[in-house]
């Protein structure tokens, strides 16, 4: 993220001094309220969920080619392939599979829906907004509503590279306890409000139902996409931090901001993510950075565990000739649905 385009959001989150401390602490006990305040979410966070092995994707890539050469027409599996090669970081190869398919059998929401994952993935972002305009136009409500955090996700992005006017990048109005609207939570909010670009209004707010929905749509990308993907990690944080410490998850979105950080190169957004990780601490007493650092590892320990699992279990269903996709659904997909 280039300086200029967030320099406003940092200076006025340095600017913060210090507010009247709150009752709640910094401990593992507000952890876990927050926790099952947003089931699922420190799970989703540090990838303690059901999600392939790169062992995987490489079977689906090569069983759903040797099909198609079969069958050209088997339409639903050009999705597989597709995604498949997403997984492995062929973004074009994906894109041109989903084009074969719109070619085959037109106007099919998987189809526009994933052109738009891809192409945010090659960087072009305003190609992404067409396709993602075009899935919602078909179906507004799939996947819990995420189409549109996306394309909103994306449209931030977007936003926050425009030209600044000299008034845009003034410092705004100090952040509270209470006024805890940053990046993308203000984005969201801004746009349920009818507004085009992210509001400077220091009285913008965002309902808990709206906020609950956006975060809804994030965890549907980070399971979809890359949990640890940055931007998403950071919208995250954004989202769970939104309002007052009554209904927020500060100790969660400081976790976001810290494995943001830590996963991004770019040094000024990094600079923003770590300003955002302070602004969160201001909500608890016993505030440290370490003890952050220290839940994030714990966590992401978890998730390498589970995760080693699955993909231990994936290597010998392949190796055995099964069908690696029906297993796994069955074993971690079934079960988690009883």
């Amino acid at each position: 993220m280039k300086k200029h385009a967030r320099c406003f959001l940092v200076a006025g989150i340095l600017s913060l001094v210090a507010a009247p401390i709150s009752a709640c602490l910094w401990d593992g006990d507000t952890l876990a309220a927050e926790s099952a305040r947003f089931p699922g979410i420190s799970q989703l966070i540090t990838g303690a969920f059901p999600r392939h092995s790169q062992e995987f994707y490489e079977w689906r890539r090569k069983t759903c080619e040797q099909q198609l050469a079969k069958n050209p027409r088997m339409v639903a599996l050009y999705d597989d392939l597709a995604v498949a090669q997403h997984k492995l970081g062929d973004h074009k190869g994906a894109i041109a599979t989903m084009m074969a398919k719109e070619k085959l059998r037109p106007g099919i929401y998987e189809t526009y829906s994933n052109l738009g994952t891809f192409c945010i993935y090659t960087g072009d972002l305003d190609e992404a907004v067409k396709w993602i305009t075009k899935a919602l136009a078909i179906n507004p409500n799939a996947h819990f509503g995420r189409e549109k955090y996306q394309k909103w996700l994306v449209q931030w992005q977007i936003d926050l590279k425009k030209p600044r006017k000299e008034k845009d990048n003034a410092e705004p109005k100090r952040l509270s306890t209470r006024n805890t609207l940053m990046g993308f939570a203000r984005f969201v909010a801004s746009k349920e409000a009818g507004m085009e670009t992210s509001s400077p209004d220091p009285e913008l707010t965002l309902s808990s139902d709206h906020a609950l929905s956006a975060i809804r749509g994030v965890a549907g990308m980070m399971r979809f996409a890359d949990f640890d993907n940055p931007l998403l990690q950071e919208a995250m944080g954004d989202l769970l931090l939104a309002g007052g410490q009554e209904r927020n998850a500060a100790q969660m979105a400081s976790i976001c901001y810290l494995h943001a950080a830590n996963e991004t190169a770019d040094e000024d957004q990094k600079a923003v993510l770590m300003s955002k990780l302070t602004h969160s601490g201001r909500h608890t007493m016993g505030f440290d950075p370490k003890e952050v650092g220290k839940q994030l590892l714990d966590g992401l320990k978890q998730g390498d565990t589970y995760f080693q699992a699955i993909r231990d279990d994936e290597i010998s269903w392949i190796a055995a000739g099964k069908d690696a996709g029906a297993e796994f659904q069955r074993k971690y997909l079934a079960a988690k649905g009883k």
